[in-house]
């Protein structure tokens, strides 16, 4: 194939195909800095060129796409309390360092609380 020279990808569609790619890195760099990802696993950018011609062989129509695979956002855990106020199911987060709220052993500590205390079975 000495002699033939072949498109220049940076210049396709006007620059199109080099922006889209361009935008596609952006994405993955922006995953990767996100401190809310997991910062080893790999990220893919996948380029697809389809290449479809007419009948005579002479023009090509030429389809560019760019898909990322990022890595998602890490889970978020809580607790949540659930109840019933009246008919009514009711959700609250159990939150660390609520005043509002004991943990099990600070309760049986408190005596004020009015905690009927159990026998226990040796």
């Amino acid at each position: 194939m000495q002699g033939k020279e072949f498109l220049n990808i940076n210049e396709l569609a006007g620059g199109a195909v080099q922006e889209a790619i361009s935008f596609a890195l952006g994405e993955i760099f922006e995953n990767i800095k996100d401190p809310n990802t997991q910062a080893e696993k790999a990220r893919k950018l996948n380029i697809t060129l389809e290449l479809k011609p007419d009948e005579t062989r002479q023009i090509i129509k030429m389809k560019t796409t760019c898909r990322t695979v990022l890595v998602p956002v890490n889970s978020i855990t809580t607790q949540l309390l659930l109840d019933r106020a009246g008919n009514k199911l009711v959700a609250t987060e159990l939150l660390k360092n609520d005043p509002n709220q004991m943990d099990f052993d600070e309760i049986t500590q408190n005596k004020n609380n009015k905690i009927l205390e159990m026998n226990k079975e040796a």
